[in-house]
């Protein structure tokens, strides 16, 4: 980078630059629009968009409401069709209920006999065999298998509810792939090469499949890369994933506030929602936590546990009409005693 360049990136000191990232984030998402994404009979994976998502990540919610994941493959694999195919149907989920014909239902002997079709099996590379092993063992139930067909029949029966529960759980039973990875497609890059992106997330599943670049999965859930790879990794996900965002929606905000953004959320070690809940609820001052949200809560416990507020923060000295102690405010100035005393002279 230039001299010239790097000029434009200077701060001056004293500069309200958490003020001006709030306004440049705020601004942008207040011009985004609420959208619902429809992709019914679209060989896709849903994700979140827009607005919706760019809460979901400055909240910090633990779990995303569309969690997706793009898994890279190892240089001897990604040009390989076949062996990519091989990697994608050990990730996707395939309940009982993914590989049923016909599902006969039983509440008097308490028994579902479930029809298993021949063409789902053979795709997913099952047997009957081993869909019956993995029902089995299942607690409150027997497993019969006869031909294409698994009966199963319930052990203790305490009233009907109790049975559907059961019968329930056995349709929701993996059978084969990775548990919370619902779909899975492959995709191809310009180069030819393959890589695979999924609906639903689970990290430490996925790196340890055979073929899979173990530097080269991605997922857009900050709480699993964080426990997975560090918080440091998780901090450069937020950041990218709020830029992403916000680029998708054609506006345009400058890398420096989401950084600054996603450092604050993340420099405790742990990762923090903007809300009362996480950075605007844990500041020292007690004046800046009221002024947030539930004024009389933190005035309560500021007087029970006798809290002292020391005015350091810019929220605290505007709501009792002090200088803020940024820009001019920041600026001390002092004279010497000797020169008071040249003055006082003249």
């Amino acid at each position: 980078m230039s001299e010239k360049n790097d000029k434009k990136f200077m701060v001056v000191p004293g500069e309200a630059v958490g003020t001006v990232a709030a306004q440049s984030i705020g601004e942008q998402s207040t011009q985004m629009i609420l959208r619902t994404f429809h992709a019914a009979g679209i060989a896709s994976v849903v994700t979140t968009k827009g607005l919706p998502r760019l809460i979901e990540l400055i909240d910090a919610r633990k779990r995303p409401k569309f969690p997706t994941m793009q898994i890279r493959l190892e240089k001897g694999v990604e040009s390989k069709y076949e062996k990519v195919r091989d990697i994608w149907r050990k990730l996707e989920d395939v309940k009982v209920r993914n590989l049923e014909k016909q599902i006969d239902e039983d509440f008097r002997t308490s028994t579902m006999t479930i029809t298993l079709d021949p063409e789902k099996l053979q795709f997913f590379e099952l047997t009957p065999g081993s869909v019956s092993k993995k029902v089995s063992k299942l607690e409150n139930v027997d497993v019969e298998l006869e031909g294409q067909a698994v009966k199963v029949k319930v052990k203790k029966k305490e009233g009907i509810k109790s049975i559907r529960t059961s019968f329930v759980n056995v349709l929701e039973t993996s059978v084969s792939g990775v548990p919370g990875i619902s779909k899975a497609l492959i995709q191809q890059n310009d180069d030819g090469t393959y890589y695979i992106t999924t609906s639903g997330s689970n990290m430490e599943e996925v790196l340890k499949i055979e073929g899979v670049d173990k530097e080269g999965v991605y997922s857009n859930n900050p709480f699993e890369v964080a426990r997975i790879y560090g918080i440091e990794a998780a901090r450069n996900l937020i950041a990218n994933e709020l830029i992403t965002t916000i680029r998708e929606e054609g506006l345009h905000v400058s890398f420096r506030h989401i950084a600054l953004l996603a450092d604050a959320m993340t420099y405790t070690g742990e990762i923090r929602s903007a809300g009362r809940h996480g950075i605007a609820g844990d500041k020292d001052s007690v004046l800046a936590r009221a002024a947030y949200e539930e004024t009389v809560k933190h005035f309560i416990n500021a007087s029970v546990f006798g809290e002292k507020d020391q005015l350091r923060g810019v929220a605290e000295n505007i709501l009792i009409g002090k200088q803020i102690g940024l820009g001019t405010g920041k600026i001390r100035l002092a004279i010497k005693k000797e020169d008071i005393k040249k003055l006082s002279e003249k």
